[in-house]
């Protein structure tokens, strides 16, 4: 289920889960890509998500969401560096400005 797409309007399927720590990608109803984060924080991925749901302009154009589960509580840094590198990959820096991403140096180092 978690790197499977998930209707927005169903993401209150991961509260179950109890997912604290994770990279997401939010997609809308065509499936491009309209949102890369990450949720690192005690109250969790649902908390982090219902913060974009109060956002008008993104509830109205959420459509789809996947996770990639995390090790729960991993560092902060080590988050920041696997967002960075999954906007690299994604090559996203330059076409979703003004959006920025923390840095991937060091990501691999500080995953290992």
């Amino acid at each position: 289920m978690l790197f499977t797409p998930v209707k927005w309007s169903e993401r209150w399927r991961y509260e179950e889960l109890g997912i604290t720590t994770a990279i997401y990608l939010i997609a809308d109803a065509e499936y491009r890509l309209r949102w890369l984060g990450q949720a690192n924080r005690r109250d969790g991925l649902i908390s982090r998500l219902a913060s974009h749901d109060s956002d008008p302009a993104k509830r109205e154009v959420f459509a789809n969401i996947r996770v990639l589960r995390l090790v729960d509580h991993t560092p902060a840094q080590s988050v920041d560096a696997i967002e960075g590198r999954c906007a690299d990959v994604l090559k996203i820096r330059e076409a979703m400005r003004p959006r920025v991403w923390p840095s991937a140096r060091d990501w691999f180092l500080l995953t290992s």
